[in-house]
């Protein structure tokens, strides 16, 4: 419109003066055209990079941390497949380790290289987990070796991952139909409560206090209950002879 007011003024003045000033004007129109686009730009690519940041993937101990009802995206190997325990699975990085609460019909495998997007959930049982929206397939391969640890060492810290222990029962399996069953090993750093899940069809009939175990599982909780959760009959070793 400045443009234009230019060229018409521009018959009532000197041709000289008239082609100065319209010269004028279109630069500072240039100018003010630039900056309002470089002021565009900017707020474009400040938008996106917010966005990005928003949809991006972050470590699972990171998600760990968000708060119930918070969108997070992990990668993860499967360390515990679907059907294992009941229809969740869960999901393994190098920072930590996380329970997924459902599959929505799709077989999940050990080993199985996954990305998972959802909410942070917290249900009755107080196992932090993600409610799904999204699961993406990555790849397979095997499953991360378990964490080595202490009996008196399980607790919060080691909740999601996979772990080992090796200890004494110091009491006789306890039933906790129908549910499942109830062990307490000990290494010397203190009790841990091993449940064997009724879906794991572990035989527990041969075990008796005094027995030395070696028990590999998901580092779980259950109310304010830490407990390790094998996932089937290979994952309990009886030291003193054979597996149960």
């Amino acid at each position: 419109m400045f443009y234009y007011s230019c060229m018409r003024n521009a018959f009532h003045t000197s041709a000289h003066n008239g082609a100065a000033d319209c010269n004028t004007a279109k630069a500072h129109m240039h100018h003010a055209l630039h900056a309002a686009l470089l002021v565009i730009a900017y707020l474009l690519s400040s938008c996106v990079s917010v966005n990005v940041k928003h949809s991006s993937n972050m470590p699972v101990a990171a998600a760990r941390l968000q708060a119930v009802g918070t969108p997070v995206t992990v990668d993860g190997v499967v360390t515990v497949a679907s059907g294992a325990l009941d229809e969740g699975y869960a999901v393994q990085d190098a920072s930590g380790g996380i329970y997924v609460s459902r599959t929505y019909g799709t077989t999940v495998k050990l080993g199985d290289q996954l990305r998972v997007s959802g909410n942070i959930t917290m249900p009755k049982s107080r196992q932090i987990a993600i409610e799904p929206v999204r699961i993406d397939a990555l790849g397979s391969g095997s499953g991360p070796a378990p964490l080595e640890i202490r009996t008196g060492a399980v607790g919060p810290a080691t909740e999601g991952r996979l772990i080992r222990v090796q200890g004494k029962m110091i009491a006789d399996v306890e039933d906790d139909q129908p549910w499942g069953w109830k062990i307490y090993l000990d290494d010397g750093s203190g009790r841990l409560l091993v449940f064997v899940n009724t879906v794991t069809r572990i035989d527990v009939k041969t075990l008796r206090a005094g027995q030395h175990l070696r028990v590999t599982g998901f580092s779980g909780r259950y109310e304010q209950h830490t407990e390790l959760l094998p996932r089937d009959s290979g994952d309990v070793v009886q030291l003193d002879g054979g597996r149960p």
